[in-house]
């Protein structure tokens, strides 16, 4: 019985992570950072990567749809910009077979500032005219840039100690 646990704990992380950090920016966006709406691009970008099983689409929709009732965002808009970051991320993996840290670092970039111009392009189009980019808008682009390394190496250490990369 504990090994069955063990095993829907081990398939299940992934999707936790995405939750947890759902939560996670919920709590310090009122308190000291707003890392914005694309935070759980970190675990979704990582998750896909390594080991794309384990993170069904259904997932993201939930999470996405979750995020987007906490921010007051128009329904659907943060699962649409997360679905067309994914086909990218798709497009950009097929790509590059082995890619380095620096190339997956600026990939990274790249697709979360494809995805913040996006989902300002979709608010815009909500609220009928162009909204205005502002510091915040550079801010959260800078502040998800800085903290991508820590979150991709913390979940690089977690994914070998669970063992994730072995046949489950």
């Amino acid at each position: 019985m504990f090994s069955d646990i063990k095993y829907y704990l081990k398939i299940s992380f992934p999707s936790l992570t995405i939750f947890f950090l759902i939560f996670f920016n919920l709590f310090f966006a009122n308190n000291f950072f707003d890392f914005g709406q694309l935070f759980i691009l970190h675990a979704i970008f990582f998750w896909l990567l390594n080991f794309p099983k384990l993170i069904p689409f259904y997932i993201i929709l939930i999470a996405s749809l979750v995020q987007d009732i906490i921010y007051l965002s128009p329904l659907g808009s943060t699962p649409l910009v997360f679905f067309l970051l994914i086909f990218l991320f798709e497009k950009y993996n097929k790509f590059f077979l082995e890619p380095s840290f620096i190339e997956l670092f600026f990939s990274f970039v790249a697709l979360f500032t494809i995805g913040m111009f996006i989902f300002w392009g979709i608010n815009s189009i909500f609220n009928l005219k162009p909204l205005l980019i502002n510091i915040d808008f550079l801010y959260k682009i800078f502040l998800n840039t800085i903290f991508f390394p820590i979150h991709y190496f913390f979940l690089n250490i977690i994914f070998k100690k669970m063992n994730l990369n072995k046949k489950l």
